[in-house]
């Protein structure tokens, strides 16, 4: 059963469908550190580095050698507006006009009426649904009701498949094979209800690096926090904040944003968002995250490599679908590809 990724950052998403069995024909970034990342890491896999609306049909036909392709997925960047119009086709139209990263979805769909895949899949951030008060999912509803597919929407917490991280992300999954649209089913929950297993806690993802004080070819690498900031650190309680109205004047500044939260050993992690180029704080340790535990809690192998400086190995990880559960997704639908078949 053949893929193609689009939009693909670190491969996360094509990661779990390769560990399902899948052959991946084709992915498609134009970011170059994550071209060499997949350079580095799949080098069997063929790879587009240029702007998506550079891939023609014929090309596109020609990279995958004719193939059928069994699932399109990928995840699209989007970006909101502050201003909405009345009407919400022409609103669309217009947004996705006037930014470039608003033409990405619709690259998408192109590539999907192209390729007609049996299958398709796309992930996006939860603010998808209220960007721009809910007028632009609308305008993405009626782009894919023109392709004839059969598609669902729903908001999926990672944690309640088994990722150690609570990060919720939108996904929408399609077909044109008749078959009924569902969802994988969770196998966890915050405390193991209705069968399933309770939360996994970060820790155990983490807890051996510990041990290992840096080692940058592995992106272990500890950011160097400055003494003040150490000393804010060491105030924060496990699986708490900064208290923000109860510091030392030397310790105070006028906005801390949300870079202040430190992990609980025994819960999931925090969303793993980069920020200021800082994770979330370590457990026990009073500095954020390295590369390498963020990486860990997104369910990477450990023989996955991240290019590129600091920063930008930390937003490959950072905005990467873990492939824990895209390997839970792809088996999902392997087993209606497979139905079919017999």
């Amino acid at each position: 059963m053949k893929v193609v990724d689009l939009f693909c950052g670190a491969g996360g998403l094509h990661l779990g469908f390769q560990e399902a069995g899948f052959e991946i024909k084709l992915a498609v970034d134009s970011n170059p550190i994550v071209a060499k990342t997949h350079e580095f890491n799949f080098p069997e896999i063929p790879f587009f580095s240029d702007d998506i609306n550079q891939l023609t049909g014929f090309e596109l036909f020609n990279l995958i050698e004719g193939e059928e392709i069994d699932v399109l997925i990928g995840g699209p960047p989007c970006q909101g507006f502050s201003t909405i119009g009345k009407r919400v086709s022409s609103n669309f139209e217009r947004r996705t006009a006037e930014d470039e990263r608003n033409k990405l979805i619709l690259e998408y769909i192109r590539i999907l009426n192209q390729l007609k895949p049996k299958y398709f899949v796309i992930e996006n951030v939860k603010g998808l649904l209220t960007m721009d008060k809910g007028d632009f999912i609308k305008g993405v509803y009626k782009e894919l009701d023109k392709t004839g597919y059969d598609y669902k929407l729903k908001l999926l917490n990672m944690a309640d498949y088994g990722v150690p991280q609570l990060r919720e992300r939108v996904f929408i999954i399609g077909n044109r094979l008749g078959h009924e649209v569902n969802f994988p089913l969770p196998t966890h929950s915050e405390n193991g209800e209705d069968g399933t297993f309770s939360w996994e806690n970060c820790w155990y993802a983490i807890q051996d690096l510990v041990e290992i004080k840096e080692d940058k070819d592995f992106n272990h690498v500890p950011l160097k926090h400055t003494e003040k900031i150490i000393e804010r650190y060491k105030l924060i309680p496990e699986g708490g904040r900064l208290p923000e109205n109860d510091l030392p004047p030397e310790l105070y500044r006028k906005n801390f944003g949300n870079t202040y939260k430190r992990l609980s050993r025994f819960k999931p992690a925090l969303t793993m968002v980069p920020g200021n180029d800082a994770f979330p704080i370590h457990p026990i340790l009073n500095r954020s995250l390295t590369v390498r535990e963020a990486a860990r809690i997104q369910t990477f192998p450990d023989w996955m490599i991240f290019k590129g400086n600091r920063r930008q190995q930390g937003h490959q990880v950072g905005n990467a679908v873990p492939p824990l559960f895209s390997r839970i997704l792809a088996e999902h639908i392997k087993k209606k590809l497979l139905k079919e078949e017999v």
